[in-house]
């Protein structure tokens, strides 16, 4: 079944194209950043690095890509469950897999192409910016001041920059797949494939506002912004993943289909 599922994804045109958007939203910053266009105030920054110069700091195209972040963990298929519910595929493939275990593909086969569609655009970017910039040790006191005290761990940022690097894009990548999944868990309630893709979307964009009504830092500033957070990340992520899984493979488990 992963054989078919990852050929059924390389055939969906939306997937390809939030690909192409990613990378538009990566390497616009690259070429902005890139030295030969720089100007003399530009060097304020300098030594520049893909430590400083990566999009997730100073890269301006990461308002767009903060607002459209749900779109892209759920467009590529967290309406799979729907459109084989709508079609009447899963009868069929239930003819040859028991239930539990395609639920349980679908479930972590979503959960990754939402989570590696959500960092393509930091990764690449990363690259990027390497092929511009050396990968220098960074310096809080010369020109290389993007994480503070109260950003999400100076102290890491500074000593082991890379791996810095690496647990954004880990904690992002998961905060795409939760997203992903609680499309394909709403997925089970409602068969509508347009409803489900944008649930994500207005999910986080209640959960925000309503955060910040209370004081409370926004999902979008836990996840995708600069700011300290604590053990408050790893609380959300825990109910995101277990809530999700619980809701999809209780209710889609209940459904008959056959």
């Amino acid at each position: 079944m992963l054989k078919m599922e990852f050929h059924r994804i390389g055939k969906r045109p939306v997937f390809w194209f939030i690909l192409i958007v990613g990378i538009l939203l990566a390497l616009i910053p690259v070429i902005q950043i890139w030295p030969e266009s720089l100007s003399k105030e530009d060097y304020a920054m300098y030594p520049m690095s893909p430590y400083v110069g990566w999009m997730h700091f100073v890269g301006e195209t990461y308002l767009i890509y903060t607002l459209v972040f749900p779109l892209l963990a759920s467009l590529a298929y967290s309406d799979t469950y729907a459109e084989d519910y709508n079609t009447g595929l899963i009868k069929n493939i239930l003819t040859r897999i028991e239930k539990k275990k395609y639920l349980l593909n679908r479930f972590f086969i979503n959960f990754f192409i939402g989570g590696l569609v959500s960092v393509f655009p930091l990764v690449i970017n990363f690259m990027g910016v390497m092929t511009a910039f050396p990968l220098i040790e960074n310096n809080y006191y010369f020109g290389m001041l993007v994480v503070v005290n109260g950003s999400f761990l100076p102290e890491l940022y500074y000593e082991h920059p890379f791996l810095y690097i690496i647990l954004r894009l880990i904690i992002i990548f998961l905060f795409g797949g939760v997203l992903a999944s609680i499309g394909l868990a709403f997925s089970t309630i409602v068969k509508n494939r347009y409803i489900v893709l944008i649930v994500p979307l207005l999910f986080v964009t209640a959960l925000d506002v309503l955060l910040n009504a209370f004081g409370q830092l926004s999902l979008t500033r836990i996840f995708l912004g600069n700011v300290e957070v604590g053990w408050l990340l790893f609380v959300y992520l825990s109910i995101g993943i277990l809530g999700s899984s619980i809701l999809y493979f209780y209710l889609g488990d209940k459904h008959e289909t056959i």
